[in-house]
């Protein structure tokens, strides 16, 4: 049997000769999936998510079924699944041609079901691809939309850090990042003042919630900045900042112009070394190595040799570390971004678990000669 070229276009006859004789294969699900003896081949329709099949990041695709059907066929998801090499073939509205995009992994299904439990139904079913798909590929299929990618002036602002600066100048900062990350800062995103008036909060965060305060997907997902209404005081701090399952918390005074940030983790406040706004402009960062990445990598532990061969392409920030899990550290360079935890030594090498993220594979191409069978995650 030969292979398909990844990338290449093809309408399905094509691809199905590819694959095995045509007069074995059975079509189910509308025509989505074709099933042949050792194969299952994905003719997709990509669209806007969540109603459609998209791509979820650079490495991972997820297939919406056109209806929520319990009937879906065994060979895709389910036990007779097993054993057989599944092939994507994708195109966008109005395209005749498939474009394909590779092998997929063992599908991760996710249903619905009533209050009885007794009517599951699959909601989208997520497959890891064997390839890396594009920035430039997946744009053209309607869906990457980098956006934002002067990687030069997010690096030139992040610098300024390294020097003496104003607290407007640190939120100005944070601007930039947030707008490289998630587009135009709009007059909508802002929470009115007069739905704060009466609240006291230092001036970062008043600055923050009138500027972006209705956009909570920048700063709060993975871990999370509480909104107004939210906002408590804890031992004499302001309660503003939450670990995901609660582990530690972020405090600060409750006014001033830039006043320094407390952590409680499970001890109480202590001084982070770093001021309201810098710890803004990591929150910022962290949503988007995490959650706002479509390409990227991790590990769970690497050496300090690998991590310092690293941050020579993507330098650290100005703003201390996190102590947060010992050390949570941030850097950013040529539109690469990642954090390290320090995770101390074991078996006499010092070691990090490190998270790297990046808007399109480019600005990871340095990374490919570190990755081994270490890293839990890599699409680069």
């Amino acid at each position: 049997m030969s292979e398909p070229k990844l990338h290449a276009e093809y309408d399905c006859d094509e691809a199905i000769a590819i694959f095995g004789r045509p007069a074995k294969a059975r079509s189910l699900c509308n025509g989505q999936w074709v099933v042949l003896p050792g194969f299952v081949l994905g003719f997709v329709e990509v669209g806007e998510p969540p109603r459609s099949s998209h791509f979820g990041s650079g490495g991972v695709f997820r297939w919406v079924p056109d209806k929520l059907d319990r009937d879906v066929p065994p060979e895709i998801i389910g036990d007779r699944a097993s054993g057989r090499s599944i092939r994507l073939f994708v195109r966008s509205s109005g395209r005749t041609k498939y474009l394909y995009v590779g092998e997929l992994g063992p599908p991760c299904s996710h249903w619905s079901m009533n209050a009885a439990g007794d009517d599951r139904r699959l909601v989208e079913a997520s497959f890891d691809l064997s390839s890396t798909l594009p920035s430039a590929i997946w744009d053209g299929l309607g869906g990457s939309r980098p956006g934002d990618l002067d990687h030069e002036s997010v690096d030139a602002a992040l610098g300024r850090l390294r020097g003496s600066t104003t607290v407007q100048e640190r939120l100005e900062i944070l601007r930039r990042v947030v707008e490289y990350w998630h587009g135009p800062i709009r007059p909508e995103d802002g929470i009115p003042e007069k739905e704060l008036a009466g609240l006291d909060i230092p001036r970062p965060l008043r600055w923050w919630y009138q500027t972006a305060g209705r956009r909570p997907e920048i700063m709060s997902g993975q871990n999370f900045l509480k909104v107004p209404r939210d906002l408590s005081i804890l031992d004499g701090k302001l309660l503003f900042y939450v670990e995901n399952q609660g582990c530690h918390l972020w405090g600060t005074e409750s006014s001033g112009d830039d006043p320094p940030v407390f952590g409680y983790s499970p001890d109480p406040w202590e001084p982070e070394g770093m001021r309201l706004s810098e710890h803004l402009i990591l929150a910022c960062l962290f949503e988007a190595i995490m959650l706002h990445s479509p390409y990227g990598a991790s590990t769970s532990w690497l050496g300090e040799s690998v991590l310092n061969a690293i941050t020579e392409h993507v330098p650290p920030i100005a703003i201390g570390p996190w102590r947060w899990c010992g050390s949570t550290r941030f850097y950013a360079g040529n539109g690469a971004f990642m954090y390290t935890m320090d995770y101390g030594e074991l078996s006499g090498e010092h070691g990090y678990s490190v998270w790297i993220g990046a808007k399109t594979e480019h600005p990871l191409q340095f990374l490919k000669p570190f990755i081994n069978e270490r890293w839990e995650y890599s699409v680069v």
